[in-house]
């Protein structure tokens, strides 16, 4: 996302992002990694809850992504970082979503996570979002 940050600033879009942790560690993240946008700490998970986002099963953050895709599964455990699993509050299994929201609250776009790589790229979230801009004249 944070690679993306500029289209979605041109585009009208504020981008954030909500973790597992306090709003300390939140912040903390968010410095260590260099993100330009608000990062929210979800200590107890309500927000995981509320949207639906399942978690993974123990199979499916552990053998399921070599035996489906070795090479990616490998290049993913190589890029993991795990400092922050370590925190009390961080359950490696809670699967993660992403969400488009229009200026009056309305969900535009859900997608929930099936995999820890089930992320969406950033240029189908920007899609969305340009598709909100009025047209032009």
């Amino acid at each position: 996302m944070q690679k993306a940050l500029p289209k979605f600033r041109a585009a009208g879009a504020q981008a954030i992002a909500i973790g597992q942790g306090t709003g300390a560690e939140a912040a903390e993240v968010a410095r260590e990694l260099g993100l330009e946008f608000p990062v929210y700490g979800d200590p107890k998970r309500s927000n995981y809850r509320k949207l639906g986002l399942p978690r993974a099963s123990l199979f499916g953050i552990s053998l399921a992504p070599l035996l489906e895709a070795p090479l990616e599964g490998l290049r993913t455990l190589r890029e993991a970082s795990l400092r922050w699993s370590a925190s009390p509050r961080s359950d490696v299994r809670q699967l993660a979503g992403a969400l488009v929201v229009d200026r009056d609250g309305t969900v535009r776009y859900f997608h929930r996570s099936e995999k820890p790589t089930d992320v969406p790229p950033a240029e189908e979230l920007l899609e969305v979002v340009e598709g909100l801009r009025p047209a032009a004249n």
